[in-house]
C-alpha cells in the first residue's frame, strides 16, 4: 500500500513537472518580447500549418499581423521566422560563421537523408559547400555572365515570336523550362 502511494506521488510529481516545463517553453517568444500566435499545447503550431491549404500563405498572412520577425513553436521547439532582407543579409552573408548551422524539419531530415545539397546541408557541410560555391557567384564572374543570360534570352525571344506568329496555342511553360535550364 505504501508502495502504492509512493509510485503515485512520484508519478503525479513527475507528470506536474513534465507538463509545467511544457508549458513553461512556450513563454521563450513572450518572455524576449517578440510576437507570434498562440501556440496550441503540445503541438505548438505544428497541427494549425497542417491543416491550412497553403502554408506559405499563413505565414504571409502572420508577417503582415505579427510584422517582419517573430515567433513559431514546432512541437514545443521554438523557430524564427525572419523576413526582413537586411537582417536576413546580416546574419547570412556578414555573420554566417556564427550561424551556418539551422534545424530541418524531422520530415525533410528523413526524406532527404543522404543526400548532399546547400539547402538541407548542416553546420560543417554546409560551410564547407557555401566556401566552395561563393567565388562562383562573385560580382566579376557573375558581370561576365551577363552576356550569356542574354544570348538565352535572345533565343527566347526569338522562339516565342515563332511560336506567335503561327497564331496557335502553345504551353508556353516548355519554353520557359528550356530557358531556365540555358540560363542555368
Amino acid at each position: 500500500m505504501l508502495l502504492t502511494a509512493i509510485l503515485l506521488v512520484s508519478l503525479t510529481v513527475t507528470l506536474t513537472v513534465y507538463l509545467w516545463t511544457l508549458k513553461s517553453s512556450y513563454d521563450y517568444f513572450k518572455s524576449r518580447g517578440i510576437p507570434g500566435p498562440l501556440p496550441n499545447f503540445f503541438f505548438g503550431h505544428c497541427r494549425l500549418l497542417w491543416s491550412v491549404e497553403s502554408i506559405s500563405r499563413q505565414l504571409q498572412t502572420w508577417t503582415h499581423k505579427f510584422g517582419s520577425i517573430y515567433g513559431l513553436f514546432e512541437g514545443t521547439r521554438p523557430i524564427y521566422v525572419v523576413s526582413d532582407p537586411e537582417f536576413l543579409q546580416e546574419v547570412f552573408m556578414k555573420q554566417f560563421s556564427s550561424f551556418h548551422s539551422r534545424h530541418m524539419a524531422f520530415v525533410v531530415r528523413m526524406t532527404a537523408r543522404n543526400k548532399m545539397h546547400l539547402f538541407i546541408a548542416s553546420s560543417h557541410q554546409w560551410h564547407r559547400q557555401r566556401l566552395v560555391i561563393n567565388p562562383t557567384f562573385s560580382a566579376a564572374k557573375l558581370k561576365l555572365m551577363t552576356t550569356l543570360v542574354n544570348e538565352c534570352i535572345e533565343a527566347f525571344m526569338k522562339k516565342l515570336s515563332e511560336k506567335c506568329e503561327e497564331k496557335k496555342e502553345f504551353n508556353i511553360y516548355l519554353i520557359y523550362k528550356r530557358l531556365t535550364m540555358d540560363v542555368i
